[in-house]
């Protein structure tokens, strides 16, 4: 059994990538088009694999793109090494913590796709990160990011036993997997549960292997992201409840904010 979070697990990137539902998760086309609308010079934080990164390169993107997981970046420059030429030229790929990091230049706009803002626990990560962002947008610049819409009935359930979410997926080298997570800690002062997720990889030999990837899974509120975003110099513009661009609700599954660099 190996367990760790993302840099722990060797092969992170690819069970990632074939992951049922993240591929079929409905953001890709919203995050391009806000590139499109908005992107002469796109930075994505977080970027992991390229599942956004790629699409919006391949729409002529210029983009940058940062994650701290090597071996998600890995699995990325994997995926742009089959991309054609003229799209792997519009790629940047920066190993860096969003937490703190200066690139030397500045964005039209900066994307946090699925969720990285929810890694960060405590409030000090969270304005450190918002303002390492700041500095690197242009004056009128847009912010995008995404957060779950939280549900505190379901949050704080017992959720410790594994419960699959991934039926058994056939790797390109014949190797196959499942998934299930579970919810090891609940912390509700602090705002966060502590998740897991459970890798059965099975070899062409039929022997499995338990694969155990944690990380702490933060959830906000409305007016508590709101107040962050205008402490770190921000100007919200528009909240979203999903990726249709309905409103925000109490059902929403998402709470998608965009906000101008003031």
């Amino acid at each position: 059994m190996t367990t760790g979070g993302y840099d722990d697990v060797e092969e992170i990137g690819l069970l990632y990538d074939n992951v049922t539902l993240y591929n079929v998760r409905p953001d890709v086309d919203f995050y391009v088009e806000e590139v499109l609308a908005h992107g002469e010079k796109v930075l994505e934080v977080g970027c992991g694999t390229g599942r956004i990164l790629i699409p919006a390169a391949r729409q002529g993107a210029e983009i940058t793109g940062l994650d701290r997981s090597p071996r998600m970046l890995a699995q990325c420059k994997a995926r742009l090494a089959e991309e054609p030429p003229e799209v792997q030229k519009n790629v940047t790929l920066v190993h860096a913590d969003m937490r703190d990091f200066n690139l030397g230049r500045q964005f039209s706009i900066i994307m946090i796709p699925f969720r990285p803002m929810q890694h960060l626990v405590s409030v000090s990560e969270q304005i450190s990160a918002l303002r390492a962002m700041h500095r690197h947008l242009e004056p009128g610049g847009r912010l995008v990011f995404d957060v779950f819409n939280p549900q505190m009935d379901y949050l704080v359930q017992d959720r410790s036993h594994e419960r699959e979410d991934t039926a058994e997926v056939t790797l390109p080298d014949g190797r196959a997997f499942r998934r299930t997570s579970r919810v090891a800690a609940v912390h509700v002062v602090d705002q966060y549960n502590e998740i897991e997720l459970i890798y059965y990889v099975r070899g062409t030999d039929g022997k499995i292997q338990r694969l155990v990837q944690g990380f702490p899974m933060r959830w906000y509120w409305r007016y508590e992201v709101e107040h962050l975003l205008t402490r770190c110099g921000f100007r919200v513009k528009a909240i979203f409840g999903d990726f249709n661009r309905s409103p925000l609700t109490d059902v929403s599954p998402e709470m998608i904010f965009m906000a101008e660099r003031t």
